[in-house]
């Protein structure tokens, strides 16, 4: 039986290690966009993610990045939404969970919200981003993160149609930058700009 060829998150994070580059380090992040260039056909990274075994869980924690394939409950109402999301939880329920989807915003915006965040990071030994500690009132209270606006999603478990991937400590920075978003009805850049109009907003309401 052929080995599974490790995706391209995978790749990406063992060579950025190799070049002992800190995740969301400034080289580790200019070394990031120069690889996405070089990326012609995205969609095939997201299902090549959903193969590795070891990235499967049953089970979502606080705090920590996930991917999956998911099917909008009210798919029909919504302008958009996105079929593969790239989640921080916040919050857990019975049915489902309260988290980021970081590929509401563009890649700059992402990594810069993605490193206002670490203020209320948990670190492994080997100081890598293990969690966030943020929850929904944190990030509501301060203009600071007012990123989180457009990212804010509710999924449900019924409406998950892959198994639950988990982001390692060392992925962060590269999940969070590889073009992975697929989003239905619109195109990214009508997603982004309307993201970045709910941003807007919510800084001014705060002056």
């Amino acid at each position: 039986m052929a080995t599974q060829k490790p995706s391209l998150l995978t790749t990406l994070a063992e060579q950025k290690a190799g070049l002992g580059y800190r995740t969301l380090s400034t080289d580790a992040v200019s070394w990031m966009q120069d690889k996405i260039k070089e990326i012609r056909k995205p969609v095939p990274i997201a299902t090549a993610i959903t193969k590795e075994k070891d990235r499967r869980t049953s089970v979502v924690r606080l705090g920590m990045m996930y991917c999956y394939y998911y099917d909008a409950k009210t798919k029909e109402d919504l302008p958009y939404w996105d079929r593969f999301p790239m989640i921080i939880v916040l919050e857990k329920y019975g049915d489902g969970f309260l988290g980021l989807n970081l590929h509401y915003l563009p890649l700059k915006f992402r990594v810069a919200f993605l490193k206002k965040l670490m203020k209320y990071a948990q670190f492994t030994d080997e100081n890598e981003i293990y969690r966030i500690r943020a929850t929904y009132d944190i990030l509501n209270a301060t203009r600071r993160m007012a990123e989180f606006k457009p990212c804010l999603k509710r999924y449900l478990y019924s409406n998950i149609r892959s198994r639950i991937l988990t982001i390692k400590s060392n992925e962060w920075d590269v999940a969070t930058m590889l073009p992975l978003q697929q989003f239905k009805k619109a195109r990214a850049q009508a997603v982004w700009k309307d993201s970045m109009m709910e941003y807007r907003e919510e800084l001014k309401q705060e002056e």
